[in-house]
């Protein structure tokens, strides 16, 4: 997914969340999301449901925000790496 990226440190995602169309389903994704205190929801939309995820590790939140019964796909929008921890190698001298 950010191949040559090192996700770990602070780091801001915008995420779209698609939830199943199964209610029961939906119901349990919602209040498994809701109780993460590292996610804010927005208002869903059908199956869609916006998010804003703020981690130290955005992979391993990725993975288990996957992982919850009712999530079908989650969709990185944007990520804002507040501080990289190493700059990428095939940046220019004067950039790094």
């Amino acid at each position: 997914m950010f191949a040559g990226m090192d996700l770990t440190g602070p780091s801001l995602s915008s995420l779209i969340i698609t939830l199943a169309d199964h209610p029961g389903l939906r119901a349990t994704a919602l209040t498994a999301l809701a109780a993460r205190t590292d996610l804010q929801l927005g208002e869903p939309g059908g199956a869609w449901l916006p998010a804003v995820l703020d981690a130290t590790d955005a992979r391993a939140a990725f993975r288990e925000i996957e992982a919850i019964p009712g999530v079908v796909l989650v969709e990185v929008v944007f990520v804002e790496l507040s501080h990289p921890t190493a700059a990428p190698a095939d940046l220019p001298a004067f950039a790094s």
